[in-house]
Protein backbone atom coordinates (compact mmCIF):
# COMPACT_ATOMS: atom_id res chain seq x y z
CA UNK A 1 0.00 0.00 0.00
CA UNK A 2 2.81 2.35 0.87
CA UNK A 3 4.53 1.67 -2.46
CA UNK A 4 1.31 2.44 -4.34
CA UNK A 5 0.95 5.81 -2.62
CA UNK A 6 4.58 6.68 -3.33
CA UNK A 7 4.15 5.68 -6.99
CA UNK A 8 1.01 7.82 -7.36
CA UNK A 9 2.73 10.81 -5.78
CA UNK A 10 5.74 10.37 -8.08
CA UNK A 11 3.64 10.04 -11.26
CA UNK A 12 1.00 12.67 -10.33
CA UNK A 13 2.75 15.47 -12.23
CA UNK A 14 2.93 13.40 -15.41
CA UNK A 15 -0.74 12.42 -15.21
CA UNK A 16 -1.81 16.04 -14.69
CA UNK A 17 0.34 17.27 -17.57
CA UNK A 18 -1.03 14.62 -19.94
CA UNK A 19 -4.61 15.44 -18.90
CA UNK A 20 -4.04 19.15 -19.49
CA UNK A 21 -2.36 18.48 -22.84
CA UNK A 22 -5.24 16.33 -24.08
CA UNK A 23 -7.78 18.89 -22.82
CA UNK A 24 -5.93 21.67 -24.61
CA UNK A 25 -5.81 19.71 -27.88
CA UNK A 26 -9.56 19.07 -27.70
CA UNK A 27 -10.31 22.73 -26.90
CA UNK A 28 -8.14 23.95 -29.79
CA UNK A 29 -9.87 21.51 -32.17
CA UNK A 30 -13.31 22.78 -31.09
CA UNK A 31 -12.22 26.41 -31.55
CA UNK A 32 -10.77 25.76 -35.01
CA UNK A 33 -13.89 23.88 -36.15
CA UNK A 34 -16.10 26.65 -34.77
CA UNK A 35 -14.12 29.33 -36.59
CA UNK A 36 -14.33 27.40 -39.85
CA UNK A 37 -18.07 26.88 -39.44
CA UNK A 38 -18.64 30.54 -38.55
CA UNK A 39 -16.48 31.66 -41.48
CA UNK A 40 -18.47 29.51 -43.90
CA UNK A 41 -21.73 30.93 -42.53
CA UNK A 42 -20.47 34.51 -42.92
CA UNK A 43 -19.29 33.78 -46.47
CA UNK A 44 -22.60 32.18 -47.44
CA UNK A 45 -24.60 34.98 -45.84
CA UNK A 46 -22.53 37.59 -47.74
CA UNK A 47 -23.05 35.72 -51.02
CA UNK A 48 -26.78 35.38 -50.35
CA UNK A 49 -26.67 31.60 -50.42
CA UNK A 50 -27.54 31.27 -46.77
CA UNK A 51 -31.01 32.50 -45.75
CA UNK A 52 -31.24 34.78 -42.72
CA UNK A 53 -32.49 33.46 -39.41
CA UNK A 54 -36.25 33.14 -38.84
CA UNK A 55 -36.26 36.10 -36.47
CA UNK A 56 -34.69 38.37 -39.11
CA UNK A 57 -37.25 37.65 -41.82
CA UNK A 58 -40.00 40.13 -42.60
CA UNK A 59 -43.47 39.28 -41.37
CA UNK A 60 -42.24 37.02 -38.62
Amino acid sequence: MNELILYLIKEYHTAVMHTLTISTIIAVWVVICGCIRFGIAVYRRAKGIYPPAESLREGH
